[in-house]
């Protein structure tokens, strides 16, 4: 634990935890509501590129890799270059988002589902949507909060409530403007701590017997991450609102085309400590023994940056829904902070990192079947929608528990059954003269 007067490291610390809420109170003055919600979407080059490399490097990338890199090296290093190529897709269809978001006047994922679907109670389409992106909310919540514990004389449940606090406040107060301009100032914390971490442990090869060996893991896990993983980084309502908020459709390809080799580097930089024993241990442990020990600091100051600027752009994603409601600014910024105290209840009650980790990940590809009829086809029903998304998440969080080797492919599968037959039997009613009734 640092001694308070020890400035030199907890200075640093103080430091990253209060300048975003400074900043919030500075940029918040004259804020509008489309600030506070999309940015009114002007978000330039690099704030975008910023914003890819915090929201794509959580703690769920730091576990993940660590363990899996452990593990199988060949699954560590195919979920680093998987996940880098699914922000490469990003650049190549971020053009087609953008100008389909602005076609129909929405800027996020949901609502695009909502609108081309014409589904009546959008709530229907944001609760598994949400469900997703609040767990993996959650789990950074929850290491951010394990961050505060070890260097605040504080208890596990204290440390809980400041990291909500810490990070919902701002959020609360400066919205998606602040949460894409802070991203700037956290990215380069995290490049910066990534690279001393990668440095100081260049040196020594690390021992690999067997280069392709899965360990405790099976071949559709391996199957699952090349297919799935690629998808999940297009269907991330935080990537897709980069996307579709971005100043320009050019600026939004040009953003993720220059972010994926940044993160490529950071991905990998991972799995070389994973693939060097390092797994075994809490990943604050492992970045501060590998950090240089004068600079050990440096590793609580980038874990920080990379919870807090991840939290903060999953949340607004979610509050872009309320676009077109007639809610007041005061009004979004207490949902902002209810959700921060649902995310700290959640938290708490949190099992296993690593199944929660997997159950976030899995669960998005059931997303897929929905987002390419709003796309790509002419008369989407809402009702395939609905039933397509929730029962897809559902499936994919029972198997997690059940065999996460299968987790993805059987939500994936249900996902795309059910919108398929939703939309066969639609395309039956309409051929027969009888509309399709449906409660959405």
């Amino acid at each position: 634990m640092y001694s308070p007067f020890d400035i030199l490291e907890f200075g640093p610390i103080v430091f990253v935890l209060f300048a975003p809420l400074v900043y919030a109170l500075a940029r918040a003055r004259n804020a509008t509501r489309d600030d506070f919600i999309f940015n009114s979407g002007r978000t330039g080059l690099l704030a975008t590129i910023a914003g890819i490399v915090c929201g794509n490097i959580g703690a769920g990338t730091f576990v993940a890799l660590l363990l899996f890199s452990d593990a199988s090296p060949i699954l560590g290093v195919s979920l680093a270059c998987a996940y880098a190529l699914g922000l490469v897709i990003c650049g190549a269809i971020a053009p087609v988002v953008h100008r389909q978001s602005s076609q129909y006047g929405v800027h996020g994922l949901v609502d695009l589902i909502v609108a081309v679907h014409r589904v009546r109670h959008p709530l229907a389409i944001w609760i598994p949507i949400a469900f997703v992106f609040l767990l993996r909310t959650a789990v950074q919540l929850l290491a951010l909060a394990a961050i505060l514990a070890t260097i605040l004389p504080v208890s596990n449940l204290a440390a809980l409530v400041l990291a909500s606090a810490f990070t919902g406040i701002y959020t609360a107060i400066g919205g998606y403007r602040v949460a894409t301009e802070t991203d700037i100032f956290q990215a380069i914390v995290i490049l910066v701590g990534i690279g001393v971490l990668t440095l100081t442990n260049a040196g020594g090869m690390p021992h690999i017997e067997n280069m392709f060996d899965l360990g405790p893991y099976k071949l559709p896990l391996l199957v699952g991450v090349w297919l799935f993983i690629p998808v999940s980084a297009v269907l991330a309502i935080d990537n897709w609102q980069r996307m579709a908020t971005a100043r320009a459709p050019a600026v939004a390809r040009r953003a993720f085309l220059l972010a994926a080799p940044l993160c490529l580097f950071c991905y990998l930089s991972i799995v070389w400590l994973g693939l060097k024993g390092h797994a075994g241990e809490e990943v604050l442990t492992v970045l501060r023994a590998t950090m240089p020990a004068q600079w050990a600091w440096l590793a609580d100051v980038m874990l920080i940056a990379v919870l807090m600027s991840t939290m903060d752009t999953f949340v607004m994603p979610l509050i872009t829904s309320l676009e077109r409601t007639r809610y007041t600014l005061r009004q979004l910024q207490l949902m902002v902070l209810m959700l921060f105290s649902v995310l700290a209840i959640a938290a708490y009650a949190m099992g296993p990192l690593l199944n929660s980790i997997i159950a976030a990940f899995s669960s998005l590809v059931v997303f897929l079947p929905a987002v390419l009829a709003a796309l790509l086809t002419r008369n989407p029903r809402a009702g395939s929608a609905v039933l397509s998304l929730n029962l897809g998440v559902a499936v994919s969080l029972v198997l997690v528990g059940i065999d996460l080797n299968y987790a993805a492919f059987a939500g994936f599968g249900v996902a795309a059954l059910t919108y398929g037959l939703g939309w066969g039997l639609a395309s039956r009613s309409r051929r027969s003269g009888q509309p399709l009734r449906s409660s959405q």
